[in-house]
């Protein structure tokens, strides 16, 4: 179990989802199964205790074929009812066109309408997008970026 510096203690199994600052980071290199997205959803809710509010980074490794509709139902059942989504910042690993088009029709599903959603091809990017949101300087990019990199590195304790 990692645990991060937040104003109470939040634990997180390994590999399941980082949190820094108030961001919350999924790492998807597949699309989630049924089964992955209900421990994520788990977590995040964990999170309402700690932050009125949040923004949320998540990595997709294969925006095609998005994930299933109890998966995407899942998010947005979580997404709704933990701490309040500000902003959304997808990574999508892809250069096509019709990838970032999934991902915001996913996106339009998954998060409140009030949620400002952008997609980017660069991790430094999202990082550094939603550090200017919130009015952090750059040492929140290197948090957020050290975030994604622990779940990239991380084994998952539970497939």
């Amino acid at each position: 179990m990692h645990t991060w510096s937040l104003p109470e203690q939040v634990c997180l199994p390994r590999g399941l989802a980082a949190v820094r600052g108030s961001v919350f980071i999924l790492y998807h290199p597949q699309q989630p199964s049924v089964e992955r997205a209900q421990r994520e959803c788990h977590a995040f809710r964990q999170l309402h205790g700690h932050f009125d509010s949040v923004s949320v980074l998540i990595w997709s490794g294969r925006p095609f074929p998005p994930p299933c509709a109890e998966v995407r139902s899942l998010y947005a059942e979580a997404f709704r009812s933990g701490p309040s989504v500000e902003a959304v910042a997808w990574v999508v690993d892809t250069v096509l066109g019709v990838g970032r088009s999934i991902v915001a029709s996913i996106s339009a599903q998954m998060f409140p309408l009030g949620a400002e959603t952008r997609i980017f091809h660069e991790p430094f990017e999202a990082a550094g997008w939603l550090s200017a949101r919130a009015g952090e300087g750059s040492g929140d990019v290197d948090a957020i970026l050290d975030g994604l990199d622990a779940l990239d590195r991380a084994t998952p304790e539970l497939a």
